[in-house]
């Protein structure tokens, strides 16, 4: 209930009808206060008047006949003049001497004459009914005496009350149609604006066939006018974004198609893509392997060939050994030579077979593990010395220092394959570039244990792979690891061996590759690895 009321107070009927109550009420407060003030005057102006008019009156009645005998004459006059019954005029009439005694009188006199009212006291005594007059009079004998008479006043304050009451009626009759006026213009503007309100809410709710219909010439009209006009260029303008929507689906469903279409495209040229990066990753690996054996081959041809010229040279002196004994021709001379040239062969067979098989296992267990990705722990000063063994083989021609720094006592648990194979390819990227026109220089390997924050112990370690070659150019240096970069394209480079690298390293062996170069200083890759690689299924991808 109390919320409907503050609703239709803050209307703007509600405010129209405010606003009129209080207007009306002012202008009725303010019609009563000048209508009093008024009417207030104009009785105390009549009064006086009729006071006036009947002092002179009277005066001129006494005047006439002021002898003893005239008096009672005179009495005869205010008698007939006087009418008990008036309530305008007249009340009584009395004349005294100098002495105040009452020497004639309309009506029995007992005791003493009212007092007078003064002209001050006029006004008061207007509003009572009854004034008193007092007024000098030349009696026989020049005798001072005076005329007091009483004037009712009550016809002229009910004709004034009257004429208030009227002139009241006739405002508030004035001031009730005002406000029924107000009262109606609100309503019909309120009318309006709700029919407003009402449109605007379906038009809101989608109905855009609603339309204001105001007529009329005023504000309200042209505002209804200019809503309408808004309406019309909004389901205008609605009509083309639909339509604009139905060919933007259109589109959209086309080049969803040709979306999916290049999709599939896409994904068959990334399966070919995959497929010859797997290839060459296989051929790269094919290389490496390849250029192990090259080099195993040609390192196991000196000991070997050392060990078939050996037991040739004891083949030969086994026959002629034999030939003497044969003949019966053997001296003690010859047997001890016999002997002392067996025991020699037999130690340089040795050392060549010796050698020959450390590099024979070397080998098996450098392309055993670049060959597979099977985790196992393993020793990484032992691990890298094989390898440097085949590495080293490519160096024979060049006065290029191979060394291995690394702490005895690394045990890892990853995969050596992979982890021999990134090496491989740094090795291989720094003969092919780092010194390229170059027939000396350094290649170095190191690694350091990393301690933990939280633990306190290593569990991790940094392997460096350095080589003091012409360095990197630091245009590219941000693009080495990226597949398929090489700056020997077509000249054998395949852009693959770093982009492995990158790829063993941060996939399978779960760690972090960077590269730091100086141009005509060298270059430094450091490997951080942890000595346990978590359980995962990542592979090389």
């Amino acid at each position: 209930m109390w919320t409907r009321v503050k609703n239709r107070i803050r209307s703007i009927s509600g405010q129209f009808l405010i606003v009129a109550l209080a207007a009306s009420a002012l202008l009725v407060m303010n019609v009563l206060y000048d209508s009093h003030r008024t009417l207030n005057a104009a009785l105390i102006e009549n009064v006086k008047t009729s006071v006036a008019q009947s002092s002179r009156l009277l005066n001129l009645t006494v005047s006439t006949h002021s002898s003893k005998q005239d008096l009672q004459t005179v009495k005869i006059f205010f008698d007939e003049m006087i009418d008990p019954q008036a309530k305008n005029g007249l009340v009584y009439v009395a004349i005294g001497d100098a002495n105040g005694k009452v020497i004639l009188s309309t009506q029995k006199i007992t005791g003493v004459l009212p007092a007078p009212h003064t002209q001050e006291q006029i006004e008061v005594a207007s509003s009572t009914g009854l004034i008193h007059v007092r007024n000098a009079l030349l009696l026989p004998d020049n005798e001072v005496g005076f005329l007091q008479y009483g004037f009712s006043t009550e016809n002229i304050i009910e004709a004034t009350s009257a004429q208030h009451h009227n002139a009241l009626l006739r405002t508030l009759i004035v001031i009730a149609a005002t406000f029924c006026v107000i009262v109606l213009i609100g309503s019909s503007v309120t009318q309006r604006f709700t029919q407003m309100i009402d449109t605007s809410e379906q038009i809101v709710r989608g109905d855009l066939s609603q339309r204001i219909q105001i007529g009329g010439q005023d504000e309200l009209s042209r505002m209804a006018t200019q809503f309408n006009c808004v309406v019309d260029a909004l389901e205008l303008k609605i009509d083309e974004i639909t339509e604009l929507n139905r060919s933007l689906e259109n589109r959209v469903r086309i080049r969803t198609w040709e979306l999916e279409h290049s999709k599939k495209e896409l994904e068959a040229n990334l399966r070919q893509l995959q497929e010859a990066q797997r290839q060459l990753v296989n051929a790269e690996k094919l290389a490496g392997l390849g250029s192990l054996v090259a080099g195993i081959a040609h390192e196991l041809n000196t000991p070997i060939g050392n060990a078939y010229t050996v037991s040739t040279t004891v083949t030969e002196r086994v026959i002629e050994f034999d030939s003497e004994v044969g003949a019966g021709t053997l001296k003690r001379s010859s047997l001890v030579r016999f002997t002392a040239d067996m025991r020699e062969a037999s130690d340089l067979l040795n050392k060549n077979l010796v050698r020959a098989a450390e590099l024979i296992t070397s080998f098996k267990t450098v392309a055993v593990d670049q060959a597979s990705e099977n985790r196992r722990k393993f020793d990484l000063l032992k691990t890298v010395e094989e390898l440097a063994v085949t590495l080293r083989v490519q160096l024979r021609k060049r006065k290029i220092e191979f060394l291995v720094e690394i702490p005895v006592g690394i045990e890892m648990d990853s995969y050596p394959g992979p982890l021999m194979q990134v090496i491989s390819n740094l090795f291989n990227n720094a003969i092919i570039h780092g010194f390229e026109h170059r027939e000396s220089g350094q290649i170095k390997i190191m690694a350091n244990r990393l301690e933990s924050a939280t633990t306190g112990g290593a569990n991790s370690i940094e392997l460096h792979f350095i080589d003091n070659g012409v360095g990197i150019q630091p245009r590219i240096v941000d693009k080495i690891f990226d597949p398929f970069f090489t700056t020997k394209f077509g000249q054998g480079g395949s852009g693959l061996g770093l982009n492995i690298c990158y790829n063993i390293v941060n996939g399978i062996l779960a760690g972090q590759i960077i590269v730091h170069s100086v141009l005509g200083v060298g270059t430094r890759f450091t490997l951080a690895l942890p000595l346990v690689v978590p359980d995962s299924d990542s592979t090389l991808s």
